[in-house]
Formats: structure tokens, sequence, C-alpha cells
């Protein structure tokens, strides 16, 4: 059986992703209103809103991965997340600038570097 769903959003709640010092920037809050926003939208029969528990990219996060393509979104706030899911479905243009780069992913910055929208 293939997975029925088009779209996968995996947001990480890992340790540092969802680190209490963040506030209301964390994984999972922003699992949450993401997972809600898409039910509201309809779209749960279709697209997924998951939280995992680690990543393993904790120097970037909060981060998220959407299926299919692989591709990880760093450096997230509830904004920047919403301005990536829209991307990816559809409803906004999509956000590479919010992507994590190779380079970025071999050569961390002693303190990441949130990334504003």
């Amino acid at each position: 059986m293939k997975y029925p769903f088009q779209r996968l959003f995996l947001v990480c709640a890992g340790g540092r992703c969802n680190d209490p010092a963040r506030g209301i920037e964390r994984g999972e809050v922003i699992q949450h209103e993401l997972k809600d926003h898409n039910k509201k939208l309809g779209r749960k029969p279709t697209v997924r809103v998951c939280q995992v528990s680690c990543l393993d990219l904790c120097d970037f996060g909060p981060n998220m991965i959407v299926e299919p393509g692989h591709t990880v979104y760093s450096h997230l706030t509830r904004a920047t997340a919403r301005a990536v899911y829209d991307g990816e479905t559809g409803d906004g243009p999509l956000r590479p600038d919010l992507e994590l780069t190779e380079e970025e992913r071999e050569h961390p910055p002693a303190t990441a570097a949130r990334k504003v929208d």
C-alpha cells in the first residue's frame, strides 16, 4: 500500500527545537498551529502535519521537513513555518530562502542565527 497523503510536514519537537526558552516559537507550538490551520482548510485527508521527536538538525531549529522532496526548512518561527506551509501547498510563494543549505549544514555557525520573514 502507498501512504495516502500527498504532502507531509514533519515538525521537529526535539529538545532544542522545543526548548521552553523559545517561548511560543518552539516546535510543539509550530506543529499545533500548522495542524489546526491544515484542518481548517479541509486538507486533513491529503496533507499531514506531524510532530517528530528529533530530526538531528539541532543547530538550526526549529526545523521542518516537507515530503515529498525531502526539503528541510530551518530557523523557523510560527510565521515562517506558516509561510512554508502556504508555499508548499500552493497558497503562496515557495520559500527557498528558509531552506537549510548544504553549506550551512556542513559549516554551522557557533550560534545559528534566526532567519526572519
